[in-house]
């Protein structure tokens, strides 16, 4: 087993390297050290095959200084024939050196205050200008083909029947269409105050299921009225 560099200091992240001779065809699981006070496993190991061997690659950060050694658990392998072998667990042994000063004791050492966060971008004011030019743009042209196009036209009225006069009304009475005559006798009545407990009867009965003797009767009456109404 080796490892990439050689020396360390505490924090230092590297990579550990284990090489295992295996037999064609076998297919190899690796299993990765637990996280202790002297290292840290990141990620899953890493394993390739190169020739009649595997090579295993574990990823560590290094945590205590001194001369330390890294148990990596060995291998699981299983063979073609069913047989399934557990590999002994490799040692790699790492000097690792402190960031404390070796002239002074640790306890000596007085602590630096944690340094400011380091920015990941720099502020601009670049995408709102953009945007704003954007947001200028667009108005313009809804203004231009707002104004190509010219104001929307009012909409038409809506056509209005024309009243409907003696004659009509008198039709429709001797068709038996009274009902039909009393709804147009009632607008022509409306501003009219001898008519008042004529429309009164007619609120009565607009709902109701009247009788054709209850319509005849409004019908002339309504008639009469009018007929004083129209010279």
């Amino acid at each position: 087993m080796r490892q990439q560099p050689t020396r360390f200091t505490v924090g230092d992240t590297t990579t550990i390297v284990h090489r295992v001779s295996v037999p064609p065809g076998a297919l190899v699981q690796p299993r990765g050290p637990a996280d202790t006070t002297i290292a840290t496993m990141l990620g899953l190991p890493r394993v390739t095959r190169e020739g009649d061997s595997v090579r295993i690659a574990y990823t560590v950060t290094l945590w205590a200084p001194g001369t330390q050694t890294v148990v990596m658990p060995g291998a699981i392998v299983a063979r073609l024939d069913g047989r399934i072998d557990t590999l002994p667990d490799a040692r790699a042994v790492v000097e690792v050196r402190s960031l404390l000063p070796a002239d002074r004791p640790a306890a000596q050492v007085a602590p630096r205050q944690a340094r400011p966060w380091i920015a990941r971008a720099d502020r601009t004011l670049l995408p709102l200008a953009v945007a704003a030019v954007l947001l200028a743009l667009i108005a313009v042209m809804g203004w231009w083909l707002w104004r190509r196009r010219g104001p929307l036209p009012s909409p038409a009225p809506a056509p209005v029947a024309p009243p409907a006069d003696a004659d009509q009304l008198r039709g429709w009475i001797a068709a038996g269409e009274t009902r039909l005559a009393v709804q147009h006798l009632e607008p022509l009545l409306a501003s009219q105050p001898n008519a008042e407990a004529w429309r009164a009867r007619v609120s009565a009965v607009r709902f109701a299921p009247a009788v054709e003797d209850d319509l005849q009767e409004l019908a002339n009456e309504g008639m009469a009225l009018l007929g004083r109404v129209t010279p």
